[in-house]
């Protein structure tokens, strides 16, 4: 029985050995404030560069909980008291971030067109759940996403990612201390070890996806996983290291160099949270190296950790949460009452002091009250009713949210089901239908959604160079005959996407099959690798799928306007892949490229501005026709579609078209036709393809 003991005794005192000791650290509190307050300042005075300083703030956080937590599991022999954890995340977590969502989307539908206020829902939901950044990567940076404008929940996505790290990380603290207990050894070495295996894994992981998509690479968990592992490992090691107090000095000076400079000298926006990232992580690391060994001793007279434990750093540590959550919508908000795309100075400095007041009021009547009931009223009842307040604060959010989130499968059934003699669209132009002025459609709160079919169905490829997007992925017709008269595909990039309804119609009409085969962004080109251009490959596999394929004709966009003043072109390498085509027997059509509206075409409709400032200039579109220049291939023909969608370019280059034409809104977004206006295109498109191709319209 002794010896059982004993060994019990042993055991325990083996798995708790070294482990991360219980102590304040005041200039780690400096640091978080700085970290702040550069992320602040940068966004308000940076021009649109990074400071680094949330890659130090989740840096912290994975110092602090990897400690906490690995001395909880271990000295309560594998147990974590989640309702503790969990309710005490709700009081100083939760509660001031919900307070700034309610308050952000109050102000968001005040301020915002109708239209806009799906978005700001949907994005008020993802941040209350604590996944912004998936919602970010979804809506915004995806190509065609139906989001607009810049999101007042951006500042969000580093706190959905803190938010996932603390549902996650109590699972790898038990997860060492079993593996401790297993083989009988200290549970800190095996929490060194698979914080080790995080970091290289999810570093690798962030250079990979860098590589081809950095905006995604940027906003994700996975790819930020290393730094949580990187403060946990130098919460491990950090007691361990014996330096020289004249050592001390110097490193803590080279820290703080370290974090004030990365916005000045890196572009952290392209290149984290790759290893330059470790540029501001190593300045964090050497700032608490800089600090006292022991908790009794006092920081040198000027060094870093003095500096940093001071009041003033102390008092930005203590609002810095509330400054974070506040400057951000703020400048939403002064930039669209202002009309301006950038602030300047003195705007700036405006929004930084009303961050600041209420900062000051969130952590006076707020953080502070809920810390000391904490303190006060520490206990299983305080833990429980935190934790149940958390959790029916967010289903309450899921219910006032639901009804406003964007419904896709409503839209795509209802898209082209309107009544053509009051809505003509095109056909006003085309056929001279009469208009009487009447409400556009589609509704301009469902313009931001009102995407072509083959969108909603998912079976385009995706833009970027992720591995895989080379592969080539077809629409099938949903109405093609049994017998189809030809098949045509609508071929390359959204831009002859957006042609679907057209197409499709007389497809019903002439007894087509038309499939779609795009890849966003992608428009039939030559000339770069396709090891490291995803467009590249995917081009040569479509040349390969048309000619194993029994395609009759190809649609595909001709040339490409791409911005204003008449900066129309022919696509680098596009005419050897129509003289590809043209070798396999399959007949082209080139359309030619439609001019992208002013200020986005429906978004500014939303904002109210009249419907000829919303519209094309008659001078974006080139003349000559380019394509008019070229010796096309054999079998190949181009129709200009321009007259039909501005239709005032006769009156001169100055000449502005409608963003509204026939009480059919032209454009969903900055360059894509809308599909009620692609509809009534249908015989605008045949009347110009009869001309070219008529054996395509034998009954």
């Amino acid at each position: 029985m002794t010896t059982t003991i004993a060994a019990d005794v042993s055991a325990t005192k083996r798995i708790s050995k070294n482990l991360p000791a219980r102590r304040y650290r005041p200039e780690l509190h400096g640091v978080r404030g700085l970290a702040i307050l550069g992320v602040v300042l940068f966004h308000l005075f940076g021009n649109g560069r990074v400071s680094g300083g949330i890659d130090i703030f989740l840096t912290i956080s994975g110092f602090l909980f990897t400690a906490m937590l690995l001395r909880e599991v271990t000295e309560r022999d594998g147990v974590i008291n989640f309702a503790r954890y969990f309710g005490r995340l709700f009081r100083r977590i939760f509660v001031p971030a919900a307070i700034v969502i309610v308050a952000t989307v109050a102000i968001g539908m005040v301020i915002f067109p109708f239209p806009q206020h799906n978005q700001i829902w949907t994005e008020g939901l993802a941040s209350l759940l604590y996944f912004e950044n998936v919602e970010l990567i979804r809506s915004h940076l995806a190509y065609e996403a139906a989001a607009q404008d810049i999101s007042l929940f951006q500042h969000f996505w580093s706190l959905s990612i803190q938010g996932q790290f603390y549902l996650v990380w109590p699972l790898v603290a038990l997860g060492a201390y079993w593996i401790a207990k297993q083989f009988k050894t200290n549970s800190t070495r095996i929490m060194a070890g698979l914080l080790a295996l995080i970091l290289i894994a999810s570093l690798a992981f962030a250079v990979y996806v860098g590589g081809f998509a950095q905006d995604e690479a940027y906003l994700m968990t996975r790819t930020r996983a290393w730094q949580f592992a990187f403060g946990g490992l130098v919460a491990i090691v950090i007691d361990r290291i014996k330096i020289a107090n004249s050592l001390r000095f110097i490193f803590g000076y080279i820290g703080l160099a370290l974090i004030a400079t990365v916005g000045f000298v890196l572009d952290a926006g392209q290149l984290f949270p790759g290893p330059w990232a470790l540029w501001p992580l190593l300045g964090f690391a050497l700032v608490l190296l800089a600090a006292p060994q022991e908790p009794e001793e006092t920081p040198q007279k000027w060094s870093v950790p003095h500096i940093l434990s001071n009041r003033a750093f102390g008092w930005v540590g203590d609002h810095a949460y509330g400054l974070y959550l506040w400057h951000w919508p703020l400048l939403i908000f002064y930039l669209a009452l202002r009309d301006r795309e950038a602030v300047g100075v003195r705007g700036g400095a405006v929004i930084f002091v009303t961050a600041v007041v209420l900062a000051v009021v969130m952590h006076q009547f707020i953080e502070k009250p809920l810390n000391t009931l904490g303190q006060r009223k520490r206990g299983p009842v305080l833990d429980w009713v935190s934790l149940g307040g958390g959790i029916t604060a967010a289903a309450v959010g899921v219910l006032l949210a639901f009804p406003y989130l964007p419904k896709d499968g409503d839209r795509v059934a209802n898209s082209l089901d309107f009544d053509q003699t009051t809505h003509p669209g095109a056909l006003s132009i085309s056929h001279n239908v009469s208009v009487e002025e009447t409400t556009p459609i589609p509704e301009l709160a469902e313009l931001a959604q009102d995407h072509p079919d083959y969108v909603f169905r998912k079976c385009q490829q995706t833009m970027g160079d992720a591995p895989g997007t080379d592969e080539v992925t077809v629409c099938d017709d949903p109405d093609a005959p049994e017998q189809p008269s030809a098949r045509v595909a609508l071929a390359a990039g959204s831009h002859s996407g957006h042609w679907e309804a057209a197409v499709r119609s007389l497809g019903k009409e002439y007894g087509w099959e038309v499939l779609g085969v795009t890849k966003s962004g992608c428009v039939l080109q030559d000339g770069q690798k396709p090891e490291t251009s995803m467009c590249q490959a995917w081009n040569d596999n479509f040349i390969d799928w048309v000619a194993e394929n029994d395609i009759d004709m190809v649609i595909t966009p001709g040339t490409r306007v791409v911005s204003t003043h008449s900066n129309e072109s022919v696509t680098q390498g596009a005419p050897h892949r129509w003289e590809q085509l043209s070798d396999l027997g399959v007949d082209l059509l080139l359309v030619r490229g439609t001019p992208r509206p002013v200020d986005g075409g429906g978004p500014c409709l939303a904002e109210g501005t009249p419907v000829q400032d919303c519209g094309v200039v008659a001078g974006d579109i080139t003349e000559p026709n380019p394509l008019d220049q070229m010796t096309l291939p054999a079998g190949a023909q181009t129709i200009d579609m321009n007259d039909y969608v501005c239709p005032n370019r006769a009156e001169g280059a100055d000449a502005q078209c409608s963003a509204v034409i026939g009480n059919v809104i032209v454009w969903y977004d900055e360059s894509h036709l809308s599909p009620e206006y692609s509809y009534t295109l249908a015989p605008a498109f045949e009347q110009e393809m009869h001309e070219v191709f008529p054996e395509y319209f034998n009954s």
